[in-house]
């Protein structure tokens, strides 16, 4: 079977992470193609197999020529989805979405789209009212959530919640040497909410012999390492981490502060490692992936102080901390990459 995947770009976020698991894993049997609109590498590591095809560039340096490359962008993927003949074509997140529905215009080979936000997530009433008006044409739409099949099937005739895949594995070792080391891992944006994990740790005086680290990237850090040093919280920025496994192994908690959510790939992450995690109470819902004061403990949005007294309780009781980990572990199965492929083929395979 032929397979290609479009995304806009494969940097660091957890919706590439995804497609990359993804390629990688059916290339073994398939013919997997990946079509992306910006030059950058991929961050995550591909297998040679995959093929990957980059479209042509444009300039965005004003409104014009936003506009009109726009078009041409849309006249380049059209060129680049009949050019790559496959039996399905695969797109990833919201505007290119719907730059895919547009650009097959015409075009037999049936689309998949993907969401990997709620719905809530996109905030420009233009970019709205185009996904309400292409959704209806994709052949299939997967979303990471109830609430979101639920929004979605009220114009899409086709909606089914498929969970993200871990490229950890349930073979991972399951012993690890932990270091007080506490991660928050994201990009560093609004939604990420980085502000919240700083301000709680700056209460968190008595904790000196721990590390705090925020793992990512992004347009706010120079203002949060600004935030840091004003509130002269103890916080290292390590920027974006290739190496997240090794971070994992040694990490004994990580924190989630985002407003929306559709399935946080660092809480599924960290499952296979024995972290603890405390999340915030994030749009879409985090008890899909936590049951708190069982597998994990859950904060109010954008409450630093629960999120300080959230991080007093598992650091100082290792006991808590080991029980919630333990019951994590039991989770583990639903991220599993082989169950994950399958329910994958078997969706494609209804849709050919």
């Amino acid at each position: 079977m032929k397979i290609t995947f479009i995304i806009a770009t494969l940097n660091s976020g957890g919706a590439e992470r995804v497609l990359v698991t993804l390629a990688n894993a059916l290339c073994e049997e398939h013919e997997v193609k990946i079509i992306k609109f910006h030059p950058e590498p991929s961050f995550y590591k591909l297998e040679n197999k995959v093929l990957v095809k980059t479209l042509p560039q444009f300039s965005f340096h004003n409104l014009y020529h936003k506009i009109a490359s726009r078009i041409k962008k849309i006249f380049a993927l059209r060129k680049a989805l009949k050019e790559n003949e496959s039996d399905i074509f695969i797109s990833f997140l919201d505007t290119t979405n719907i730059a895919c529905i547009i650009a097959k215009i015409g075009l037999k080979t049936p689309l998949m789209i993907c969401e990997h936000s709620n719905e809530a997530y996109l905030k420009s009433k233009f970019w709205r009212l185009l996904r309400r008006l292409t959704y209806p044409y994709a052949q299939a739409l997967s979303v990471l959530g109830s609430s979101d099949k639920v929004f979605y099937e009220k114009f899409v005739k086709k909606v089914v919640v498929l969970n993200n895949p871990c490229h950890f594995s349930l073979n991972h070792k399951t012993h690890f040497q932990k270091e007080n080391l506490v991660l928050f891992v994201g990009r560093l944006d609004r939604n990420k909410n980085a502000s919240m994990f700083i301000k709680a740790v700056a209460t968190l005086r008595a904790f000196t012999q721990y590390r705090f680290c925020i793992v990512g990237d992004g347009e706010l850090r120079e203002n949060l390492e600004n935030e840091a040093r004003a509130l002269n919280a103890r916080v290292e920025f390590l920027g974006k981490v290739e190496d997240m496994a090794g971070l994992y192994e040694r990490a004994k908690v990580l924190c989630l502060c985002s407003f929306v959510e559709g399935l946080p790939t660092v809480l599924i992450e960290s499952l296979y490692f024995d972290v603890c995690r405390i999340s915030s109470d994030y749009h879409n819902g985090a008890r899909d992936l936590i049951e708190s004061e069982k597998d994990g403990l859950i904060v109010p949005l954008n409450d630093e102080k629960a999120l300080a007294l959230a991080l007093e309780r598992v650091l100082n009781d290792e006991e808590l901390r080991r029980n919630l980990v333990e019951n994590a572990r039991k989770r583990q199965k639903d991220y599993e990459l082989s169950n994950i492929k399958q329910q994958w083929l078997k969706l494609i395979g209804e849709l050919l």
